[in-house]
């Protein structure tokens, strides 16, 4: 069975891993091998926790590309929402992954500010943070994406996820 990365990539609150959770609950009903690496999650994990300086954001997407291309060649399709919001962060991802596709949840900065669980676009217009991709940081969407999600509950994006990464 042929593995697969499906990294989700988009603005910080456009539906990354809302959309990644609904491909991978429709994965785990069809008996599909499937693991998911929510970015936030993973950085969550690691000890120590990485930083969002530019060089400890290029470490942590080389470190995310290579887990999941590690796990997609035994098999699993894994859904990765993480912004990467440099397209070499996701190059990297791509050239490691045995199979690789690239989602776009397409969603407007003010959309993402609307919809902001974690008040990081407060934050960043009060000053208290920086370096939000979007914000204060540029975020080069795909040139070419397998697949573009209008949000995080696009049912038709997940079903091409479906039929792209079986």
């Amino acid at each position: 069975m042929n593995g697969a990365v499906v990294w989700i990539t988009g603005l910080p609150s456009a539906g990354k891993s809302t959309l990644a959770d609904r491909a991978f609950r429709k994965f785990v009903e069809a008996h599909r091998p499937s693991i998911l690496l929510d970015g936030d999650v993973v950085r969550a994990a690691m000890r120590p926790p990485p930083g969002y300086g530019e060089e400890a954001r290029a470490h942590f997407y080389e470190t995310l590309g290579n887990l999941a291309a590690m796990l997609a060649r035994q098999g699993h399709v894994v859904l990765v929402p993480a912004t990467a919001h440099l397209r070499v962060f996701r190059e990297k991802a791509r050239a490691v992954a045995p199979r690789f596709f690239e989602v776009y949840v397409r969603a407007s900065p003010e959309r993402c500010a609307e919809r902001d669980a974690k008040g990081l676009y407060a934050a960043a217009r009060e000053g208290k943070v920086s370096g939000l991709p979007g914000f204060d940081l540029p975020y080069e969407p795909p040139e070419a994406p397998d697949v573009i999600a209008l949000g995080g509950h696009d049912e038709e994006a997940v079903q091409k996820i479906v039929r792209l990464a079986a």
